[in-house]
């Protein structure tokens, strides 16, 4: 152990003091670190224990060992692989559909249900704080339009009007943004304030002000104000935009400067998992949003609330607490439900599966459970896990549909939560959101004004707690795709928690130590989400395919005989919406078998 390391550590363990939480044993798992406390505490992106688990699939195990499976004995109507939005989706548009009647399964690797709609937790000086670990951001739908939302928000019964922090009257106002992406791309700094941090100086609002004082000759702020004023098209056109880089599309077509694509470059290898010179136009020109845009909501746990919901609704008692919409955002969950065999719809939790096949005019579901490899029985089966673990686990894969799997390939990302003690420095700033171009680490961070609900009542004040996130892809440019998402993942699976936690505190010290931040005294814990499959990579041909041939993603949406697939990459960007439609999509898949 190098001395930064101890040093870091005992930091860690300061931290989780104050917390008033053990800290993480390090001995054991030096990858993980500290994760926050209630129900989210052993989940934080994919921990040690789900990449060691996903690194044995990716292996393979014997056939011997597989057909060697003990026989659980369960026989089910349907088996969800995947107990993310898609699959509880699929999961729940069966019972519906079926009035409850029938039984299913739902197995999930992880040790919490919700896919990348997960969040993490703190408890600083007595409040109770929550950051997304992922999925974040969603539109509330109108109600009648009739669209799958409006439908789910009415059957869920999830609110469409919310009651947020509220501000210290006394204190000078500060426009602080209600998700973690509206400051992203600085289309919304017209309706949020972001601090730019250029070399140490600051300045704030650069597109509502037209980039004034921003390090930029005055063609390229011509150049950038273009850019973001360069929306829409027709289908021909998204066809056009999905044949060439994005790249290509700003410097060739719209004939602007190499400096636009360079500002661009962080959100796309966030939100598209590579550099525009290697990610098709019309997966990137979609990021782009009119200045009349309104920026997005959030849920204080990000699209947690979505996936606590349908699990609700499967499962009623599975939330502790009365009904109603604070319980299921608030409420801890009672584990001991999920897996009942008294019930129609189970949910298996820490259940790797390594093998999906037909089989005796049924489908049968191989997984690790516990260290020991064990079969369930089905009528059918969805599989809504991501892409490069269906290819590896879906025996007999028609050819066509291996071949369009094996196009499909995906880049890392990595989202932190950092639980402050105080936000002085950033209200000194005027800064709730900044985007910074030196330093080290990521590119920008944010604070929320939180939704209250119940007794669910953060604080807004720049004296109290609150959670500020880190979003970050992690890609290298000049590479083609696959490259940048092979080289981003070992980069992120070999960095140890104390380091990323040394990157992190000195990229804060960096943009805040002189508005007066102190580590030991304003960081209460920090909380890692390494996701190592987190976006699908869209080069160009991704949606519309290449020379008269069909797209990979709709090759594999079609599925085979008895198993449906179902993952939100097939929509091409991963979100709340795609992830839902998707599972409804394989549950009516599944209900017109015979």
């Amino acid at each position: 152990m190098v001395r930064r390391d101890f040093l870091n550590r005992t930091l860690l363990g300061a931290g989780a003091a104050l917390l008033k939480m053990p800290a993480p044993a390090f001995a054991k798992d030096t990858y993980t670190g500290y994760a926050g406390v209630g129900d989210y505490a052993r989940s934080n992106g994919d921990p040690l224990a789900v990449v060691e688990a996903g690194h044995r699939l990716r292996d393979g195990y014997s056939e011997a060992a597989i057909r060697s499976a003990a026989d659980d004995g369960e026989r089910f109507d349907l088996i969800v692989v995947g107990g993310g939005l898609s699959g509880l989706s699929a999961a729940y548009y069966f019972q519906k559909a079926t009035g409850g009647s029938k039984r299913c399964l739902i197995l999930e690797n992880h040790a919490m249900f919700g896919g990348h709609c997960k969040q993490n937790e703190f408890v600083v000086d007595g409040y109770r704080l929550m950051g997304p670990q992922a999925s974040n951001d969603f539109g509330v739908p109108r109600a009648g339009s009739g669209n799958q939302m409006d439908e789910l928000f009415t059957e869920l019964n999830i609110p469409r009007e919310y009651a947020w922090a509220e501000w210290n009257p006394k204190l000078e106002a500060l426009r602080i943004a209600r998700d973690n992406y509206s400051h992203m791309d600085g289309i919304s700094d017209t309706q949020v304030d972001v601090g730019y941090c250029f070399g140490g100086k600051w300045l704030h609002n650069i597109f509502a002000n037209d980039l004034a004082g921003a390090p930029f000759s005055d063609a390229v702020k011509r150049d950038l104000m273009k850019w973001r004023t360069t929306t829409g098209g027709s289908e021909q056109v998204q066809r056009h935009l999905d044949s060439i880089t994005y790249q290509q599309y700003i410097e060739g077509e719209l004939g602007l400067s190499p400096e636009v694509t360079k500002f661009a470059t962080p959100v796309v290898g966030l939100i598209c998992g590579a550099s525009p010179d290697a990610v098709c136009a019309r997966a990137a020109h979609t990021l782009v949003r009119p200045f009349n845009t309104r920026p997005g909501i959030s849920f204080p746990g990000g699209n947690t609330t979505f996936a606590r919901h349908l699990v609700k609704a499967l499962i009623p008692d599975t939330m502790l607490g009365p009904a109603g919409f604070a319980s299921v955002l608030t409420s801890s969950v009672d584990f001991k439900t999920l897996d009942r065999k008294d019930q129609p719809t189970r949910i298996r939790l820490n259940a790797t599966v390594v093998r999906i096949e037909e089989r005796n005019g049924g489908v049968a579901v191989t997984y690790e459970y516990g260290g020991k490899l064990y079969r369930s029985e089905g009528r059918t089966a969805v599989a809504a896990s991501a892409g490069w673990n269906n290819r590896r686990t879906i025996a007999n894969l028609p050819e066509k549909v291996r071949a369009a799997y094996d196009e499909f390939q995906y880049a890392p990302a990595l989202s932190v939560n950092v639980a402050l003690r105080n936000w002085k420095f950033l209200y000194k700033l005027r800064a709730p959101a900044v985007r910074y171009f030196e330093g080290g680490f990521g590119w920008s961070c944010n604070i929320r004004q939180s939704m209250v609900a119940g007794t669910f009542a953060p604080p807004l004040d720049p004296e109290k707690p609150i959670v500020l996130t880190f979003y970050s892809g992690v890609h290298d440019a000049v590479k083609p795709a696959k490259e940048q998402g092979e080289a981003g993942r070992k980069r992120l699976l070999a960095t140890s928690y104390a380091e990323y936690e040394r990157q992190i505190l000195g990229q804060m010290k960096f943009l805040f130590e002189d508005a007066g931040f102190r580590a030991p005294r304003d960081v209460a814990g920090i909380v890692l989400n390494r996701w190592g499959h987190a976006r699908v990579l869209q080069p160009p041909g991704f949606y519309y395919g290449v020379n008269g041939k069909a797209s990979p993603r709709q090759v594999v949406e079609a599925g085979f005989g008895r198993i449906a697939i179902a993952h939100s990459e097939l929509n091409g960007h991963q979100n709340t919406t795609g992830a839902l439609a998707q599972g409804k999509r394989a549950a009516e898949e599944i209900l017109a078998i015979r």
